[in-house]
């Protein structure tokens, strides 16, 4: 609801700046009429006016509704929005109003006067300016900048209108003055469009070379200010160099032709040939090297380990951790697996477009004494094939068929490489159905007491992670992607049996309600030690040569969007607010936060780590984690086309520094 609710008052807020528009004009014409025809057009003009105030009053009333969904939804417009229509308002009531009753009377009023003029024409500014407020500037707190940048321009025009009006008063102009004058205040207001937009292209790319230590907004959270006397190199922070690996791997980046289970082909990247890329498979406490070797002609790739909060240095964010790794390059990458659970990795070079074409694969970590299961890992993908988008698991695009026999223990991996949901799509959703599972593991994390569930909707954020766990039944059983429904995944105890019919209106999963609760090393009544607010808008912008309605962190993007600065075993607080119209899944690397509560709900189920969090339209999130791993973290959108268009920001440690750059002669792209 509250999308349609965010348009509905940017709407009226359009049809007011209309209809004051309307009524300026209007009023300005009376001057032209004779006393007969003023009078008629006063009359109308007051009927118009009367529409004006409903505009008003149903202004007010969605900019109430919006802050039933949190002050933080309609504080802009209260202490910017506002003022800007309502001063002038007032000013049409005192002065306007009474003349043009006046006139309809018949009485001999000045109609070029400036207080019956001037306060309508000043109306449609303020109109027009709330418009700018609520589809592009969208102002953050605190807001005395903004009252200054919209106020002001308000304030400049009211003293131009009323010298012009006054101006009127002294010269009366032929018809043909009057025409042209229109035509070039048309000529120049397109002029000042055009120039606008063109300056905004070029201004807005960013530089070919830039150091990601160029924090241009620190946000300290409300704590002390870091101190920067110590310098700590990111490529300082990695895993242990001195010790035989227990694992080695070596991940090859080629191009190859692609073909899905349907018989589509495309072109793509892959990893070792294929993709998904080659399995990585490690037990718990082993230590790990492997080797990225590049073989994609004009492609520079990485390695990163999405969800396994492995040392900085090894974290694989070209321009931040690393430079990517340019065709006929290498880089060898080491880490301690000392986190059981589900992850997976891709690269983090230019990846709104390498993982979509297949830079991608599965990481799990084993505990040391696993149990026996039958252990599956799903990576949900969607492809490009033509103008298509094709939902499929790894490349089955069509419905894969599994034998498993009765009894046995089942482990899916369920895994979200999505990209950019479609334009339909909230985020991925996927239904088991066939018999009853638990929920075991979130982004890794186990979940605390399952419970058993049954044909039950589980929407998945880019990124994201969930392990499903049951017993196969001596029927089939069936895991289906709801944007592709005679696709998926089923297994079965004997071939060829029937396919179970996905149910019509599933329940919905909920990890706030899921699960045993338990005790947590943080909880909501942690003395936090910084508190962060990030909040996700969209608006007509532009960012690196681009313009268009693009996301926004508190009112801008990457390089201007806040570096949080935190100390290491600090306790740290965020707020996550969506005022935008898409939903954004939030990835903090190196770190896993708890969910403390959604739109003031706390969380009542098993405590709820995550690493990538889902946050709709309209919703509030509060998060927590312990800053217990040094470094500087990308904390970004998963929807990564959002991250190419600015959508990033940084964690940074006190002391921690990097000596890499991204830009455009870099070879660095770190979305």
């Amino acid at each position: 609801m509250f999308e349609p609710l965010e348009n509905a008052d940017t709407t009226v807020a359009a049809l007011l700046f209309l209809v004051y528009w309307f009524i300026g004009y209007r009023i300005g014409q009376l001057a032209n009429l004779s006393p007969l025809d003023a009078q008629r057009s006063a009359r109308r003009i007051l009927a118009w006016i009367r529409v004006g105030f409903g505009l008003f009053v149903l202004r007010l009333a969605s900019i109430g509704w919006l802050w039933t969904y949190g002050w933080d939804f309609a504080e802009n417009r209260v202490w910017v929005s506002l003022p800007l229509v309502t001063l002038p308002l007032v000013a049409v009531v005192i002065w306007s109003m009474p003349r043009l009753r006046r006139i309809v009377g018949g009485s001999d009023v000045d109609r070029l006067d400036p207080k019956l003029v001037v306060p309508a024409q000043v109306m449609a500014v303020g109109g027009l300016l709330t418009v700018w407020v609520g589809f592009v500037s969208r102002p953050v707190p605190p807001h005395f900048d903004d009252l200054l940048t919209h106020g002001g321009p308000l304030v400049l025009v009211t003293a131009l209108l009323w010298l012009r009006q006054f101006r009127r008063k002294a010269v009366t102009r032929s018809m043909r003055a009057r025409v042209l004058t229109a035509v070039a205040g048309f000529v120049a207001i397109i002029g000042l469009i055009t120039g606008s937009i063109i300056y905004g292209l070029s201004a807005s790319r960013l530089p070919d070379h830039m150091s990601m230590m160029d924090h241009n907004l620190v946000d300290y959270g409300g704590g002390l200010p870091t101190s920067h006397s110590a310098r700590t190199s990111v490529d300082t922070l990695t895993g242990p160099r001195d010790l035989a690996p227990d694992k080695t791997f070596t991940v090859t980046a080629e191009a190859a032709k692609i073909q899905l289970s349907s018989g589509r082909t495309l072109d793509g990247w892959t990893y070792n040939g294929g993709t998904p890329g080659p399995e990585i498979r490690v037990k718990e406490g082993d230590l790990v090297e492997i080797k990225l070797i590049n073989k994609l002609p004009d492609v520079n790739v990485t390695l990163h380990w999405h969800g396994l909060d492995v040392p900085n240095a090894e974290d694989g964010v070209a321009g931040l951790t690393q430079d990517a790794v340019p065709n006929g390059g290498s880089h060898t990458y080491r880490f301690r697996a000392e986190q059981v659970g589900s992850f997976w990795y891709h690269t983090h070079q230019a990846s709104s477009e390498a993982v979509v074409k297949g830079l991608f694969g599965s990481l799990i970590v084993e505990p040391r004494d696993k149990p026996a299961v039958e252990d599956i890992a799903v990576m949900s993908h969607v492809w490009h094939v033509g103008d298509e988008q094709v939902s499929a698991f790894g490349t089955k695009d069509t419905l894969e068929r599994k034998r498993i026999k009765p009894g046995t223990p089942v482990l899916i991996r369920l895994t979200n490489t999505g990209v950019n949901p479609a334009d339909d799509i909230i985020s991925t959703q996927f239904v088991l159905s066939g018999t009853p599972f638990r929920v075991t593991a979130i982004d890794g994390t186990p979940v605390n007491g399952p419970t058993e569930l049954h044909d039950t909707l589980m929407e998945l954020a880019n990124g994201g992670r969930y392990d499903l766990s049951f017993t196969m039944p001596d029927g089939p059983v069936r895991l289906a992607d709801l944007n592709a429904p005679d696709a998926g995944l089923l297994l079965e105890p004997n071939d060829g049996g029937p396919v179970p019919a996905l149910p019509e209106e599933p329940p919905a999963f909920d990890p706030l309600s899921y699960g045993t609760p338990t005790t947590t090393k943080i909880n909501a009544g942690t003395n936090f030690d910084r508190r962060f607010k990030l909040i996700m808008d969209d608006g007509l912008n532009f960012h690196d040569g681009v313009f268009g309605l693009l996301p926004m962190i508190n009112g801008t993007q990457f390089p201007d969007t806040p570096t949080l600065m935190v100390r290491e075993n600090e306790v740290i607080q965020t707020t996550l607010i969506n005022r935008s119209h898409e939903v954004h899944p939030m990835h903090l690397h190196g770190h896993h936060a708890l969910v403390l509560s959604r739109n003031g709900v706390p969380s009542t189920g098993s405590p709820w780590w995550t690493d990538t969090l889902d946050v709709r339209p309209g919703e509030i999130f509060e998060i927590a984690f312990v800053a217990d791993n040094p470094g500087v973290w990308m904390d970004h959108c998963h929807n990564l086309e959002h991250a190419r268009n600015g959508m990033v920001m940084h964690l940074a440690y006190e002391g921690v520094t990097s000596p890499y750059h991204v830009g455009h002669k870099s070879g660095n792209q770190p979305e």
